[in-house]
Formats: structure tokens, sequence, C-alpha cells
């Protein structure tokens, strides 16, 4: 019974930091295209989603935490949607740097 409920801890924090890691990715994103200005951590975007997307993955396999690790992958899938798109459009605006 006990590791049950230390395996159900795990998962939700688990959920919780790819939650909190979605959203500190988010914010660094939206704060370097509002003012043009790249952050040290700005540099990381994608280890930031990619650690978001693993532990949005870890937390969803339990029911309790299911739902944690799903609004982190939405997060996380957003942001790389977000990402890609941004570098396409501005690919295409100017292809030849």
């Amino acid at each position: 019974m006990e590791l049950g409920t230390i395996k159900n801890t795990i998962l939700q924090a688990c959920g919780w930091l790819s939650v909190v890691m979605g959203l500190i990715s988010l914010a660094l994103i939206n704060l370097s295209v509002l003012s043009g200005y790249d952050g040290g951590l700005a540099n990381s975007y994608s280890s930031w989603i990619l650690l978001a997307v693993v532990f949005g993955i870890i937390s969803s396999l339990n029911k309790k935490s299911r739902s944690l690790g799903l609004w982190g992958l939405g997060l996380s899938i957003y942001l790389g949607l977000f990402v890609a798109v941004i570098f396409v459009l501005g690919w295409t605006i100017v292809p030849f740097p």
C-alpha cells in the first residue's frame, strides 16, 4: 500500500513538472518574441519542450495523474507547433540569410 502512494506522488510530481515547464517555456517564448531579446534560457527551447513531453508521457501512465500529463503534453505540442510555424513563416519571408 505504501509503494502505491509513493508511485502516485512521483507521477503527480512529474505531471506538475510537465505543466510548469510548459508554462515557463511558453512565457520565455512570449517574452523573447515581444521584447526581441534572447535571454540565456531562451536558447534552450527545444530541451524545455522535450523534457515537458517526457514528463507528460510519464505522468499520463497513471489514472490519477493523467489529466496533468495531458495538459503538459498539450502545452508541449502547442509550443512545438508554434516554434515550427514561426520558423517556416520566417523562412518564407527571408529564404536566404
